[in-house]
């Protein structure tokens, strides 16, 4: 690899930054004084609070760190459109925070295990709130997408699903979130999925249509000339 490649790496790579910029966010909005919704479902309290998913909890971090830097270095196109998609997606989760605050009650645990300990670690450093959509969600169901379109691999797929099926579950099973979030979380993911690896959209194509038709009414309201 030769010093250029390497420069253009590692100027890529500082986009990374971005995600950890934005977070602050994240903990401006994670304390509220004020009321907050609630928006269990049935199927929420049929899901048993269970220590073990905190592993795949915790895998999120590692999952959606490697997927970004597989892409940086094996397809800088689909690396910057995944991350715009993350920081988007992100960046409209806050908003939807500030106007329809939720909350997920958690679960006293009380275990000495190493699971129960790794949990009590999340909730002492994540306030319940900030529930709907996931990010935890849509950040995995985002890189799964990415890597399914990419990969002609059958085992890189089937991969990239089991770790949104779990990573997705985890979120229910330790009590961070309820159904709706995860369901609401991987609608916009799938939104923004759409948006940034349309061809089409990112063509020419509809800012010519579009000047066009500007360019149509400008004529209609012309004064006509004598």
């Amino acid at each position: 690899m030769n010093g250029n490649k390497v420069l253009q790496i590692l100027f890529r790579a500082c986009f990374l930054l971005l995600i950890p910029a934005i977070q602050i966010f994240y903990f401006i909005l994670n304390n509220y004084s004020s009321k907050v919704r609630n928006i269990s479902t049935v199927l929420d309290e049929l899901i048993p609070f269970s220590q073990h998913f905190v592993i795949p909890y915790i895998y999120w971090y590692v999952y959606v760190f490697a997927v970004l830097v597989f892409f940086l270095f094996a397809d800088y196109k689909y690396y910057y459109r995944l991350l715009a998609c993350i920081i988007s997606g992100t960046l409209i989760c806050f908003i939807i925070y500030y106007f329809f605050p939720t909350t997920v009650p958690r679960p006293e645990v009380t275990g000495n295990d190493l699971f129960s300990s790794l949990v009590r670690g999340i909730y002492s450093n994540d306030n319940p709130y900030n529930c709907f959509p996931s990010i935890h969600v849509l950040d995995t169901i985002l890189p799964t997408l990415f890597l399914l379109k990419y990969t002609k691999n059958k085992l890189v797929g089937a991969f990239a699903v089991i770790s949104y099926i779990a990573i997705t579950l985890s979120t229910l099973f330790i009590k961070q979130h309820y159904v709706w979030d995860a369901v609401s979380a991987t609608i916009l993911g799938l939104a923004m999925y759409f948006l940034y690896t349309n061809d089409y959209l990112w063509s020419k194509v509809p800012v010519k249509r579009i000047s066009a038709y500007i360019r149509l009414i400008k004529m209609k309201r012309a004064p006509a000339r004598n």
